[in-house]
């Protein structure tokens, strides 16, 4: 509560001492009555994902220490639709759940802005009406504001109008309103054309009967964090994120890779079923630039009741150009990794050991610590 007050007082206090070189244009608009509670409107307004009804929000990212009770974010990240589709960089700087207000105050803009605030309050107008009212707060350079005035008002009246019918239509029916359902369609086309600009492979690999039940193999398997404990194409593995997914620790894994020095790469998991058995994780972090899109499918298969199989279906995007003359060598390297995993897992699943090329691994790792401990207390020594 305190940085965030700090926050809200440093930016005030900018405004304050740049009086006579900045104009200030301060908009306050209110929507139509929206016929749901306050209550209702409050917690649509106060959800974090606003990008799931806002036509002018592509996209948001939250993060950030907690500084309001309840909110465990103070930052956020926004694509947003509009002239350039540009990035929004902004702060949270007040959040009352009791006055139903919130305030942000950007943090990236165009040079000739020197602060801009953009205030949200729902107001109870009876028990089933509620109304939207925004207050925004822009400081801009004098000689800019005396040409560009009236262009950033009508920018940030036509913004305004788009929020309070996307919101009063979200709220009231449930279900996002038609210019976001087609902005989400035009997305949605957008990446399919982009997928269909890159070359494409997708191989299906089997292991071979794993002699141990569908249930103890998922059990090793659902461990999304811990691969690294039992195959030695991983040196280390570990959960990273809240879990998205239930029955999940993590939302992410970072892994050190046997291929180059020190290569870490993080995968997101997109996709976890207990029931079914079955994972899917995305690399987001670590690919070469040649790599558009890398996905990891996992399925575990009954054959008998003490018999499985683990099926996984890799599928990588490449850009077309490379892809031509790399995608056989890539194809190569990625089955050889894969059926380096399959065979792996088979042992660790049917003796609980981990295999001799993992022990190696292990050992050889023990070794470079301890020679690392060994300089260390020398050098404490004789410094």
């Amino acid at each position: 509560m305190l940085s965030a007050l700090l926050m809200a007082t440093s930016n005030s206090e900018v405004m304050a001492q740049q009086e006579k070189k900045y104009t200030e244009l301060k908009t306050i608009t209110t929507s139509e009555f929206i016929n749901v509670s306050a209550d209702t409107l409050w917690r649509i307004i106060s959800d974090p994902n606003i990008s799931r009804w806002s036509t002018l929000i592509d996209s948001t990212e939250y993060f950030g220490e907690e500084i309001f009770k309840g909110v465990p974010w103070s930052k956020r990240t926004s694509m947003v639709n509009s002239k350039g589709h540009h990035e929004s960089h902004e702060d949270l700087i007040f959040h009352d759940d009791s006055r139903r207000e919130i305030k942000f105050a950007s943090t990236k803009f165009p040079g000739f802005i020197i602060a801009n605030e953009t205030h949200w309050k729902v107001i109870d107008n009876g028990p089933k009406q509620s109304l939207l009212r925004t207050t925004t707060i822009m400081k801009m350079k004098k000689l800019h504001a005396f040409f560009l005035k009236k262009t950033m008002l009508k920018a940030i009246n036509r913004n305004g109008n788009g929020i309070y019918y996307d919101i009063k239509h979200y709220a009231e029916n449930g279900k996002v309103s038609l210019s976001k359902a087609n902005r989400i369609k035009e997305l949605q086309k957008k990446q399919l054309d982009k997928r269909t600009k890159n070359r494409i492979i997708k191989k299906t690999l089997r292991s071979d009967i794993i002699n141990v039940s569908e249930d103890s193999l998922w059990k090793i398997c659902r461990e999304f964090d811990k691969t690294a404990v039992w195959t030695s194409t991983l040196h280390h593995s570990y959960g990273i994120g809240k879990p998205e997914h239930e029955g999940t620790t993590c939302s992410s894994r970072v892994c050190e890779t046997n291929i180059g020095k020190g290569n870490e790469l993080v995968e997101k998991l997109v996709m976890f079923s207990d029931k079914n058995k079955e994972l899917s994780y995305d690399l987001i972090e670590g690919a070469p630039g040649f790599i558009i899109l890398a996905n990891n499918h996992w399925k575990v298969i009954k054959v008998a009741p003490n018999q499985s199989k683990i099926e996984m279906n890799v599928t990588l995007h490449m850009k077309r150009f490379t892809g031509f003359f790399l995608h056989e060598l890539i194809t190569s390297q990625m089955k050889k990794e894969v059926n380096i995993v399959l065979s792996e897992l088979k042992i660790y699943s049917e003796t609980g050991k981990v295999p001799e090329a993992k022990r190696k691994q292990i050992e050889k790792q023990k070794k470079k610590e301890k020679r690392k401990q060994s300089r260390v207390e020398k050098e404490e020594l004789y410094p």
